[in-house]
């Protein structure tokens, strides 16, 4: 099935799970390049973090010491890099021809931007800078933002399995990925793990509302 959605509750580890998902494709499937998309800058710091800390339980070396990982900061992909980390805005620059993309404009979630249902996308066209071919897999943080218009065109545009992250998947999420739920890790099934501390509720009445 070329489509997967991951849900799993904030704080149970999404990105580390990823990794995972991500060595053992390299090492095992024979995947020679990955892109992980996230929709802002700061993510992808935190994403290129959690793969420099990753230990191989096959080997007991860092990720980082046995493949490339590279945190695009320029419009033009490492030909020795085995996982890409970008931010959507980047790519749909070089997607567009773009020669360079400033970084402050990968600072703000193009989702917060600007209303996803409503603004009509620029349409992709085929860049043989970075051809269909180019990725292996894909894998999506905030998939749930990823389904309209420009995150859309830009996934459609490769010729890629698409792997979704997230916490929140609305019905249309579950529904571009065509249900297929690999993996549903509840906030009540972190807890219980151990994975997410517990936590308290308060109810708090007011003289109008409860």
């Amino acid at each position: 099935k070329p489509r997967a959605l991951i849900q799993m509750a904030t704080g149970s580890g999404k990105t580390f799970t990823a990794c995972s998902i991500i060595y053992r494709l390299i090492k095992f499937a024979g995947a020679r390049k990955i892109l992980f998309l996230v929709d802002r800058n700061n993510l992808g710091k935190q994403t290129k973090g959690e793969f420099e800390r990753y230990v191989s339980p096959y080997t007991n070396g860092k990720f980082t010491d046995e493949y490339v990982v590279q945190h695009m900061r320029k419009n033009a992909v490492e030909p020795a890099a085995h996982v890409v980390i970008t931010t959507i805005q980047r790519l749909y620059s070089v997607l567009k021809g773009e020669e360079e993309y400033a970084e402050e404009n990968e600072e703000t979630s193009m989702f917060e931007m600007e209303n996803p249902l409503v603004r009509e996308p620029v349409p992709v066209v085929y860049n043989e800078r970075l051809p269909i071919e180019t990725f292996d897999v894909i894998v999506v943080d905030e998939c749930h933002r990823s389904i309209y218009n420009v995150w859309r065109q830009a996934l459609e545009y490769f010729d890629a399995m698409l792997i979704g992250l997230t916490a929140t998947p609305s019905p249309q999420t579950v529904g571009f990925f065509r249900g297929n739920i690999v993996q549903d890790y509840s906030h009540t099934k972190a807890v219980a793990d151990g994975v997410n501390v517990g936590y308290d509720v308060f109810r708090i009445e007011t003289e109008i509302s409860k």
